[in-house]
C-alpha cells in the first residue's frame, strides 16, 4: 500500500496523584488496514478515551470513544482502522488520555459499611468532615487529628493500585498537594480510596497486594499540604479531569451501627 502515516500526538490523563505509567496504546497492521490495541499492566481497569485522525481510512468505533481495558491485560483488542481506497495515501493519527477506574461508570455499593481506620481500642476525632470549610468545600473527605506515626488499617477490602511514600515536606498552602504522601486502594465496586499524608516511608503496602478490610496498611504522618498531623480519607469514582467522591458510612462503636461521620465527633472502634 502507499501509505502517508502522520504523527501520533499522545496526551496522558492523570490523577491528582500520578499517571499510569504501565499502560499504552498502539497498532499493527492488517489485511484492510490497521487493528489498535492496549496494554494495561497497572493494578486496577483503566479507562482510554481515543480520539482518531485519520485520512482514507474508517474507524470501527467512530471517531472518539471512551473504553476500559481491564487491569492487568495485553493486546486488548480496541479498533479496526479500515483502508477506504488502496490506491490513495492514507493518514492516521490518534490522541489518547487515560486514568485509572471506569470513567462511565455511576452506580457503586452505597449500602457497604466501611470500618474506621485505625486499630480496635482507638479513638479519633473527625477535625474535618464532608463539605469541610477548609480545604473539604464541595467534597465527601474526612480528617482524622492523629499523631504521626498512628497506625492506619484498611477500611474496605482492595487491591493496592498505587503507593506513594518518598516525600517529607509540609506547608500549609495548596502548592504541597504534590508532596502528599498516600495509599490508593481499588474496590470491586469500582470506586477507589485514598489514605493521604502518610508519614515518609509509611506504607507497609505495595502496587499489586491484596488487603482485607481491618488489615494494617501504613502509619499516619504529617507530609504535604497539611495543616497538623491527620489521616486525609476519600472513597471516589476516577473521571479525567477530577475525582467525584463519595460519602460513605462507618461502622462505629462495637460494630453494630453504621453512620455518616460528623465533623467535630470523635469515633471509637470497638471491633476487629
Amino acid at each position: 500500500m502507499n501509505m502517508k502515516r502522520v504523527a501520533f500526538w499522545i496526551l496522558l490523563g492523570s490523577m491528582a496523584t500520578s499517571a499510569q505509567e504501565n499502560f499504552k496504546v498502539y497498532y499493527e497492521e492488517a489485511e484492510n488496514g490497521y487493528k489498535i490495541y492496549a496494554d494495561n499492566g497497572e493494578y486496577s481497569p483503566v479507562s482510554l478515551e481515543i480520539n482518531f485522525e485519520i485520512d482514507n481510512l474508517t474507524s470501527s468505533i467512530g471517531a472518539t470513544k471512551i473504553i476500559e481495558v481491564p487491569e492487568l491485560t495485553t493486546a486488548h483488542y480496541i479498533a479496526d482502522l479500515t483502508v477506504i481506497d488502496r490506491k490513495k495515501a492514507i493518514g492516521l493519527g490518534y490522541k489518547v488520555r487515560y486514568n485509572h477506574g471506569n470513567h462511565l461508570q455511576t452506580t457503586y455499593d452505597k449500602e457497604h459499611e466501611y470500618y474506621l481506620p485505625y486499630k480496635k481500642g482507638s479513638k479519633y476525632t473527625v477535625t474535618q468532615g464532608y463539605n469541610g470549610t477548609i480545604s473539604h468545600q464541595g467534597e465527601y473527605a474526612l480528617d482524622f487529628r492523629m499523631p504521626i506515626g498512628t497506625a492506619i488499617y484498611a477500611a474496605r477490602s482492595g487491591r493496592v493500585v498505587l503507593v506513594e511514600k518518598s516525600f517529607d515536606t509540609t506547608c500549609t498552602n495548596q502548592d504541597c498537594a504534590k508532596f502528599n504522601n498516600y495509599i490508593l486502594i481499588y474496590h470491586t465496586d469500582g470506586t477507589f480510596a485514598e489514605y493521604t499524608h502518610i508519614r515518609k516511608g509509611g506504607a507497609i503496602v505495595t502496587p499489586g497486594d491484596d488487603v482485607k478490610v481491618g488489615q494494617h496498611i501504613g502509619y499516619s504522618g504529617n507530609v504535604g499540604w497539611s495543616t497538623g498531623p491527620h489521616l486525609h480519607f476519600i472513597v471516589f469514582l476516577q473521571r479525567f479531569t477530577n475525582r467525584e467522591t463519595v460519602p460513605v458510612k462507618f461502622l462505629i462503636g462495637t460494630g453494630e451501627e453504621s453512620i455518616q461521620l460528623e465533623e467535630g465527633e470523635e469515633y471509637m472502634r470497638g471491633y476487629e
